[in-house]
């Protein structure tokens, strides 16, 4: 499924997916405040004629279950929770991360073509597909017991969808998750020491 997987990113873009400009990064920063629990908002589907109510602290719960690759709650997102969102095209690419994770392409597919339909630029699209294949690539490490390789991935992952957050803690964050939904004993990972990719690391590992 993996190389399917690349092969598509391949033909979707064309030629290495760019560096993503600095409002993309920042608008996956998971740097802003959270709402009050459960309130909600409404969003005008055309002036002056209705509106209609939507959770605006949906993308920052998704936010948060991406991190940690809670990839069957993403998965639980649905068009027509999404589509009155004023964030959707972000909500539908992270519902498609968590549909690849869980093998489901042709779904997550979908969510790709909705979230390019609702406008979410080609370079974070990019960026959050090659995470999403550092993640895989770092399951499958630690399948194989290669710890290290795991962690490299998983930092990766994460560092190209969130900069300016504490990647450390993230990382970490992310990798028990991993290696929870394995059915691997995460126990040992938490003193285990995490380096960090560098900025290099990075780019190097952006193309697919």
């Amino acid at each position: 499924m993996l190389n399917s997987l690349t092969k598509w990113i391949r033909r979707l873009f064309g030629s290495k997916p760019q560096e993503p400009e600095q409002d993309d990064a920042a608008a996956f920063a998971f740097s802003e405040e959270p709402s009050s629990t459960g309130k909600k908002v409404t969003a005008f589907t055309e002036e002056g004629i209705s509106v209609v109510p939507y959770d605006e602290n949906l993308l920052e719960r998704a936010r948060t279950q991406w991190q940690f690759g809670d990839w069957e709650s993403l998965a639980k997102l649905e068009r027509s929770t999404l589509q009155h969102h004023p964030e959707r095209a972000k909500l539908a690419l992270l519902a498609a991360s968590g549909h690849f994770q869980q093998g489901n392409v042709s779904v997550a597919k979908q969510f790709i073509q909705l979230a390019q339909d609702w406008g979410c630029s080609k370079r974070l699209l990019g960026q959050v597909l090659i995470a999403g294949v550092h993640n895989s690539l770092g399951r499958a490490a630690a399948s194989m017991g290669e710890k290290d390789r795991a962690m490299s991935h998983f930092g990766n992952a994460v560092s190209l969808v969130t900069p300016g957050s504490d990647l450390r803690l993230v990382t970490r964050a992310r990798t028990l998750e991993q290696y929870s939904q394995l059915g691997q004993p995460p126990t040992e990972l938490l003193h285990h020491d995490l380096q960090l990719p560098s900025k290099n690391t990075q780019e190097e590992t952006a193309a697919p």
